[in-house]
């Protein structure tokens, strides 16, 4: 009787990941190759496949730690990490925080796969069609004073602790990285996808505040209220028509949201402000400031 293809497909799986399996007794003998060669073959080729994965998603972790040290984290990391799924597009999503705990002393590595990782998500995430100047324009006054944003989803917020975004540029360049340092105060990191293209820039900590605001679902009202609170009246509103120009001219806002309640700070509508012309097909991520 033969066995059943999912008890051979359990064997098999066991094997590869070095749990007591007898899938040799189901290999037909034969051939220049012995059986326990040929699986052999597969339990290393299950290994390259995942190493070169992680090569791929981790190409600026790879380089900063060199051949050797990110073989061996990334081997180590496959034995403790088997796949979750089926789609390989996904395996390495915990590989940065278990760089943490593999280099305790280095957190910098860490957060620098926690950059490569983010700008992978960012190129093949979700699309969504950008908003446009003029819907913002059409937008009746009175509406404003509810008017929140609904971001594209590649959009992603991160504190940095350590120089990691110039460590990521000189990479990017082809240079040799600045020492690792720690930040006297934490940064911030935005990540999102502008076209075809993944960015990134470093933020003020009062631009982080208004996004994560706005992500939690404030109204825009409420974010210059927030503003006001902190500046002039004048310098409060220059402050967010400027967040407001970037982020439409960097294809972040994808909607319009309407909390039920207005703010009390009074907020008129921006003037149209065009959008800048974005690379038409991308080879890496855009760097957009430090």
């Amino acid at each position: 009787m033969k066995t059943p293809l999912p008890a051979l497909q359990a064997a098999f799986h066991d094997h590869l990941l070095d749990l007591p399996s007898d899938i040799a007794r189901e290999v037909a003998e034969g051939g220049r190759i012995g059986v326990e060669h040929r699986l052999r073959i597969y339990h290393n080729a299950y290994r390259v496949r995942l190493l070169e994965a992680l090569q791929d998603a981790f190409e600026k972790t790879w380089t900063y730690l060199g051949d050797d040290a990110f073989e061996s984290a990334a081997l180590a990391f496959i034995e403790e990490n088997p796949p979750q799924s089926r789609n390989l597009r996904w395996y390495g999503a915990a590989f940065p925080a278990w760089l943490a705990g593999r280099f305790p002393d280095d957190l910098d590595v860490a957060e620098l796969a926690e950059v490569d990782w983010q700008l992978r998500r960012a190129f093949d995430g979700l699309d969504a069609a950008p908003l446009q100047p003029g819907e913002l324009a059409s937008l009746p006054p009175e509406q404003w004073a509810t008017a929140g944003f609904r971001f594209a989803p590649t959009l992603y917020l991160t504190p940095l602790r350590y120089n990691t975004a110039a460590i990521w540029h000189a990479l990017d360049q082809g240079q040799t990285p600045p020492a690792a340092q720690a930040l006297p105060n934490a940064a911030w990191l935005l990540i999102w996808r502008k076209q075809w293209q993944p960015h990134f820039r470093s933020i003020e900590a009062f631009e982080q505040a208004a996004l994560s605001r706005l992500l939690a679902g404030a109204s825009f009202a409420e974010v210059c209220a927030d503003l006001s609170r902190q500046f002039p009246d004048q310098e409060a509103a220059s402050i967010a028509a400027r967040f407001l120009r970037t982020w439409i001219d960097d294809e972040m806002i994808v909607g319009l949201t309407f909390s039920g309640a207005p703010s009390a700070w009074p907020l008129s509508a921006p003037s149209r402000h065009p959008a800048r012309t974005a690379p038409s097909w991308p080879l890496r991520p855009a760097v957009s400031a430090y």
